[in-house]
């Protein structure tokens, strides 16, 4: 019986599986077997749902057509989005449409059913956006579900033919909506998380919406202002996409492309200066991350054994430019291969290690994130107690005691909340709530715990060191189970056709 690992990305997804001969390979098109990545991008029609290649071949014909990208970057936000029929659907629904789409492919490739997936997650994604993933993968029917960050998935596949022994790796993941750095210890028993960092909403998108903007300023110098809609954006979108590919491609200096725009014809030019110039920013973000990430570990670039390159916009000419000037490597020592795929090959090695074969290699992982409280502090002002640091290896645990503040204090209510580093924005996982006896007197004690699992995702206990009851909750409010909104729209995915040609 297969299982998967599926790269769930923000702008292409693919699933991937050992075959016969114990080979890590793609699932490919159902109708194009040629064609091993999805497009992330999803339409809701009259006539069903159209996932991925079929969406890009009707938005070259109607830029006008209605539909949904980049939703990997929604996963744990309130969003909605709006379909034909006014109906309002979650990231994690739309999530579930591609992730279905895949399973399609599946379904016409190999002949049994799929029964478990690692689905892969930026290192850098809050408990909110694991559960929504965890959440897509129910609504698209997957029996069980492992999560997995990305740079371990890469570093796995990386580490398959190129890495053996006690190595020290950094992956530098550049994808197209999200970044991660990651340090990590390879041997022969395992990997290890040493320290990891990132930062949300940069990658290819970025660079594409850079272009984009250049060529809006080039529009409204010839031709004055230029009005905006879904059409306009799609045609400066896709004239971006490409010109960004063009570059990126050896021997090219630079692209010239006329574009019609409200029927106004606009002459661009992009030289490589120009475009490493728009660009600079970006790729100096990145290299700040990294060393972020390195200085939380306490190391420096010199105690690097390798530097793995994932995730398309690693392609990036500059990226390796960039990261070789501030490493001390030569360009040829950053290893590069196969970058689009590396993460969905790592997540199938992974699958096939955590559901089809015993004593498996240890995949020690870290927490991306702070975990702790809102409390008040002695300034009378909320102040986050951090309970759990960054960086620290899973499953990690941590219990405190905490005091009611009155007399017959009827319950204890307490926040649970991220954040990436002390003093930097939280995230809210939601709130605690525990009854307490009748009558019990101030400065009452309630042991609190808190812990993340092997998978990044937040639990709380509250145990009353008196009675010894106790009370555990996933925190999302409902934990992993399915609320009133995304029951009724599994009912919708279950009455929808995916339109796969």
């Amino acid at each position: 019986m297969p299982v998967l690992g599926i790269d769930l990305g923000t702008t292409y997804s693919l699933a991937a599986y050992i075959n016969a001969a114990g080979q890590v390979a793609l699932i490919p098109d159902k109708y194009d077997s040629n064609q091993f990545r999805t497009p992330s991008v999803v339409n809701i029609s009259e006539s069903g749902c159209s996932v991925g290649d079929a969406v890009e071949l009707r938005l070259q014909e109607d830029p006008s057509a209605d539909h949904v990208r980049f939703v990997k970057l929604a996963m744990g936000e309130e969003r909605r989005f709006k379909d034909y029929l006014g109906r309002e659907w979650r990231p994690e629904a739309i999530s579930a449409l591609i992730l279905k789409k895949l399973l399609e492919d599946v379904s016409s490739f190999l002949p049994d059913p799929v029964t478990a997936a690692v689905l892969t997650v930026p290192a850098n994604f809050s408990d909110g956006q694991r559960q929504a993933t965890k959440k897509a993968a129910m609504l698209a029917g997957i029996p069980q579900v492992n999560l997995i960050e990305e740079p371990i998935a890469a570093a796995t596949f990386y580490g398959l033919n190129d890495i053996n022994g006690d190595q020290t790796l950094f992956v530098y993941d550049l994808g197209g909506g999200t970044f991660d750095a990651s340090l990590l210890q390879s041997a022969d028993e395992g990997l290890f998380v040493l320290a990891t960092d990132g930062q949300h909403d940069l990658g290819g998108k970025t660079v594409d919406e850079t272009i984009m903007g250049q060529l809006v300023s080039e529009y409204e110098r010839l031709h004055g202002p230029l009005l905006q809609d879904n059409t306009i954006q799609v045609q400066l979108r896709q004239f971006a996409t490409e010109t960004k590919l063009e570059l990126c491609r050896p021997g090219v200096t630079q692209v010239r492309n006329t574009l019609l725009l409200n029927n106004q014809p606009v002459d661009f030019l992009l030289t490589t200066a120009q475009f490493n110039r728009l660009i600079d920013k970006l790729v100096e973000q990145t290299l700040t991350v990294c060393q972020r990430c390195l200085a939380s570990a306490g190391m420096e670039w010199d105690f690097v054994d390798h530097i793995l390159l994932t995730g398309g916009s690693s392609l990036l000419p500059l990226v390796r430019e960039r990261l070789a000037e501030r490493t001390g490597r030569d360009r040829a020592d950053l290893l590069l291969k196969q970058p689009h795929q590396a993460v969905a090959y790592g997540a199938g090695l992974i699958a096939s290690q955590l559901f089809e074969q015993a004593g498996s290699r240890t995949l020690q992982r870290a927490t991306s994130w702070q975990l702790g409280l809102r409390v008040r502090g002695s300034d009378g002002q909320p102040v986050v107690k951090v309970m759990i640091d960054k960086n620290k290896p899973v499953p990690a645990s941590e219990s405190m005691s905490f005091h009611t503040t009155r007399p017959n204090q009827p319950r204890l209510v307490v926040e649970v909340v991220q954040q990436k580093d002390a003093g930097l924005e939280e995230k809210s996982l939601g709130y605690f709530i525990f009854s307490l006896p009748e009558d019990c007197p101030e400065r009452y004690p309630i042991d609190i715990t808190l812990a993340y699992d092997l998978e990044g995702l937040v639990t709380a206990t509250a145990r009353n060191p008196s009675t010894g009851e106790e009370l555990h909750q996933v925190m999302d409010q409902e934990g992993m189970a399915l609320d009133d909104e995304l029951l009724k729209q599994k009912i919708w995915l279950s009455k929808i056709d995916i339109n796969l040609s």
